[in-house]
């Protein structure tokens, strides 16, 4: 077991299809929190996370059975870290992006897979407007960066936008995305942006309207410098008074669309195209990623992680514990076969392959 001494709470596990098979290697991080997982066409595997207002880097190049020394990308006394704040990473080649939030949202560059870093560039153009700390960063297959936040420039908070071309260097003029006919959206719950294959890009985020907490989706086609309007997922409604403090997770299926996964009055919804809600079970943060045939949905529940498969837009496993005393899963697809799954657990940071 590999041991580095500078991080907490997170773990970090690369799955078989089923969930199944026992540990052949694992990599441990203590003094960590809000894991965030990239993967490269190369199978190039990146975890970013915080640890004691510093942000930290470390690659893989064996599909997570080992991780290079970690990188410290910046220091940052105001770093926002926690529910889901905390930084982002993105990767194509060699280039990766990190982002994250330390009174602005910054950008850090690095050309060479993570061993040197350039920055900070900033990114929202009016000082303090993304306070909230609250965003997501997505790549297109040829590199191309988006970054969406929440924005307070207005007095209130809506979804603003920004892209880059060049690895983060640089950034365009910050573009709102939707604001809310009722005063604001949801203040505190993350928003998501994938793109797929293709370039199509997805964006969902929590809304606020008549009261209810629902999350909304909105797609670009690639070429397209528009969206489409604005969808609400899942035929029931949230009625609210506060934050649930939970965005969900958007992500490409194989079908040539978007799939959404997100909480409502604490139980686990998927939402494809055309068709109706599909309840899962109880649960907050939950995320996913397709492998192969099939969808792998994570969430937590209570104290543990409970996870689940899908394919064709059915479950064909049962929900079933995937790590106790853990929270905070971040998933990626590593292969036809495999995903990386990354949580907080205890005081480490795992990284297991079966």
């Amino acid at each position: 077991m590999k041991l580095y001494p500078f991080i907490r709470v997170s773990a970090v596990f690369v799955i078989g299809l089923l969930f199944a098979g026992l540990a052949q290697a694992s990599s441990t991080f203590p003094a960590a929190s809000q894991p965030q997982l990239a993967v490269t066409n190369e199978g190039r595997v990146y975890l970013v996370y915080g640890s004691n207002k510093s942000v930290y880097v470390a690659r893989s190049v064996d599909g997570g059975a080992s991780f290079d020394k970690p990188v410290k990308v910046t220091t940052a006394p105001s770093l926002a870290i926690g529910m889901r704040r905390g930084p982002r990473i993105a990767a194509q080649g060699d280039h990766v992006t990190v982002t994250l939030n330390a009174g602005e949202l910054l950008a850090f560059s690095s050309p060479d897979g993570g061993r040197t870093w350039t920055g900070p560039v900033t990114i929202n153009d009016v000082p303090g407007s993304s306070r909230e700390g609250l965003h997501d960063l997505a790549v297109t297959p040829n590199g191309r960066l988006f970054l969406t936040w929440l924005d307070l420039r207005e007095g209130t908070t809506a979804l603003f936008a920004s892209e880059s071309s060049d690895g983060g260097q640089t950034w365009t003029r910050n573009a709102p995305l939707y604001r809310s006919p009722e005063t604001s959206i949801c203040e505190c719950c993350h928003p998501s942006a994938v793109f797929d294959s293709a370039g199509n890009l997805a964006v969902m985020w929590r809304n606020w309207l008549g009261g209810s907490r629902d999350l909304w989706l909105m797609i670009r086609q690639a070429g397209s410098e528009r969206f489409s309007e604005p969808v609400k997922q899942g035929a029931g409604t949230w009625k609210l008074n506060g934050c649930p403090m939970d965005g969900g997770d958007v992500f490409a299926n194989t079908r040539g669309n978007f799939d959404t996964v997100w909480q409502r009055a604490g139980s686990i919804f998927i939402q494809s195209p055309n068709q109706p809600e599909l309840r899962l079970a109880a649960g907050q943060q939950p995320v996913a990623a397709i492998v192969g045939d099939h969808t792998l949905i994570a969430w937590q529940k209570g104290a543990d992680i409970w996870s689940v498969q899908l394919s064709s837009g059915n479950p064909v496993s049962e929900p079933a514990v995937l790590a106790v005393g853990a929270r905070y899963p971040a998933l990626v697809a590593l292969s036809r076969s495999k995903a990386i799954l990354a949580y907080e657990q205890g005081s480490d940071v795992i990284v297991e392959t079966p």
